[in-house]
């Protein structure tokens, strides 16, 4: 009988370890500052704040009830399209918790009085809070648990119209003007308004690498010859030994290396696979495409 009454107790518990673990952000013993540092990564990209109804006052109306307080659009990682942040706010009210709330809305689009659907952070045990735009930065002053804390988000993409001198150009009105902070990866800035050739993480041995000249076993060039626009420059593989050399793939060279092209042996033309050189535990082999590759 002990032994299944600590058996119930050891699934109970196990089973309130699994709920907790299922709870959204503020049920897991998230501080503040957690809070802060997640949405900072996020806001720090914004390009348009919009619809702030409060400016450095304590929200205290309607009591207990859930309203949008601003929207800030936000770039998507790649910075190739944009989303938006809604961010809500419920006043405490009695037995009511104030609770910040920000839902992600997967486009530039505007934001319903009232929220709906999962939030991207939701923030309880909330009261006293002020929110003020200055000097290009977004300030929220609150409580959390009955302490005072202050959150404070720099908004650098943020333009406030533009600035007129006389005998110069028009600037952006903004926190550092002719400075745009973008949240782009290496695909984005390679696809997106960017004409080069190739990827700084493209390898031979893993099929990305682009080949940007090609020779063939009669030793000509098929198509054109598009080096120059790689962006991490070009290196030469061992294939058909040809006079004027081999064919060309973007990126950086790691000849040599396993499943890589094999290092050329110089500047002499050699035949067969003595024309390239592996790392000392490695041979040089043919590949199916007439490349030189150690394995």
């Amino acid at each position: 009988m002990y032994a299944g009454i600590k058996m119930k107790y050891f699934f109970l518990i196990l089973m309130i370890i699994s709920f907790q673990a299922c709870l959204p952000f503020q049920h897991q013993g998230g501080s503040a500052e957690e809070a802060e540092m997640k949405i900072y990564n996020e806001w720090l990209f914004a390009f348009k704040l919009q619809d702030l109804k409060v400016n450095n006052e304590i929200i205290t109306r309607p009591p207990g009830v859930e309203q949008l307080i601003f929207r800030l659009v936000i770039p998507t990682l790649g910075g190739l399209n944009f989303k938006t942040h809604c961010v809500y706010y419920q006043v405490p009210y009695k037995k009511i918790m104030g609770v910040l709330k920000i839902v992600e809305q997967k486009n530039d689009s505007t934001c319903p009085e009232v929220s709906s659907g999962d939030a991207w952070l939701e923030f309880v045990q909330l009261s006293d809070l002020k929110v003020k735009l200055e000097n290009f930065k977004l300030i929220m002053d609150f409580k959390h648990k009955n302490l005072k804390k202050s959150w404070t988000f720099l908004l650098p993409n943020i333009e406030n119209g533009v600035i007129h001198e006389k005998y110069q150009a028009v600037k952006e009105r903004k926190l550092f003007p002719g400075l745009t902070l973008l949240r782009i990866t290496e695909e984005s800035f390679v696809n997106g308004r960017n004409t080069y050739l190739g990827k700084l993480s493209d390898r031979l041995s893993r099929g990305s690498a682009i080949r940007c000249q090609q020779v063939d076993k009669n030793c000509q060039t098929i198509g054109e010859n598009r080096c120059d626009s790689c962006a991490y420059g070009w290196y030469q593989v061992v294939d058909y030994s040809c006079p004027q050399g081999g064919s060309k793939f973007c990126g950086q060279n790691h000849c040599g290396e396993k499943n890589e092209p094999a290092c050329l042996r110089g500047t002499k033309v050699v035949e067969g696979v003595d024309a390239g050189i592996c790392q000392s535990d490695l041979s040089a082999v043919l590949n199916a495409d007439h490349i030189l590759v150690c394995q």
